[in-house]
């Protein structure tokens, strides 16, 4: 693993434009533990459902746009030492998604507890995958005061609030803009072991192994910057109060795994 240090020496020597710290990720040396993704596949085509299209989102798409600064962004959580960064993705997502068609701002905070135990998630062992997350979400996912998020939260039977109506994958570089310029999508990304120390600017690898694979929610894009804005779940005190830039181009976000914009409607 590396240290502060080295990753602070790291980013000097290659001239990259991002700040690293100590954070609270990066102060637990178990960090496979807060990762969790586990595609069956790691082709972006196995995920493939339904291929978004430009002419699907015209007109014309905008060269940057931040769903948080249109209040359309749910506040940031907090995985703990779980493997469920899926369900905190695709909750993300549904969160903003209904934000979106309602024009106003987060007015439901969903149970990644229900979405992720009573879908069969496994915090430790297995992790989750982009395909049953949403295959469970179409069946509805309750409400947080309903279910309270723990990494020891045991299943139990609440009502559903929201429900993914729809869900499309976007593949290539174009197409990825344009599902996101519709509203937050569902991403996957590697995540390198200086990806700990993140606290600002806007990222590439500088130093350190794989450590795992996980799940995000990409709010935003530049294009002027050549960056994706990232909503993640391991709490406000990481990274820019729980966000993250990162390069077009770094870790695999969009190469290897789709994006997936999703359409929802209350229960």
């Amino acid at each position: 693993m590396v240290n502060l240090a080295d990753v602070q020496t790291a980013i000097t020597s290659k001239r990259l434009g991002w700040q690293a710290d100590n954070t609270l990720i990066s102060a637990v040396a178990d960090t496979p533990g807060r990762l969790g993704l586990r595609p069956v596949n790691l082709e972006a085509k196995a995920l493939q459902v339904a291929t978004v299209t430009p002419d699907a989102f015209r007109p014309k798409r905008p060269d940057k746009i931040n769903w948080c600064e249109l209040d359309r962004v749910s506040p940031v959580k907090f995985q703990g030492l779980c493997g469920a960064c899926v369900a905190f993705a695709t909750c993300a997502a549904m969160e903003s998604a209904l934000a979106i068609a309602e024009d106003k701002a987060p007015t439901i905070d969903l149970s990644e507890a229900d979405l992720f135990f009573c879908g069969c998630g496994d915090c430790c062992e297995s992790g989750w995958d982009f395909v049953p997350a949403l295959e469970r979400a179409t069946q509805g996912v309750g409400l947080e005061a309903d279910l309270p998020y723990a990494v020891d939260t045991k299943c139990t039977v609440i009502p559903a609030a929201l429900r993914v109506s729809n869900w499309q994958t976007a593949l290539s570089a174009e197409d990825r803009r344009y599902a996101v310029a519709r509203g937050p999508v569902i991403a996957g990304m590697r995540v390198y072991d200086d990806f700990r120390y993140y606290s600002g600017g806007i990222y590439e690898h500088a130093t350190g192994d794989e450590v795992g694979l996980h799940a995000v929610c990409i709010v935003g894009y530049d294009d002027h910057s050549s960056c994706w804005i990232g909503k993640n779940s391991w709490s406000e005190a990481w990274g820019e109060n729980g966000l993250f830039r990162i390069a077009y181009g770094q870790c695999g976000l969009d190469l290897e795994f789709p994006f997936i914009g999703i359409e929802v409607e209350r229960v």
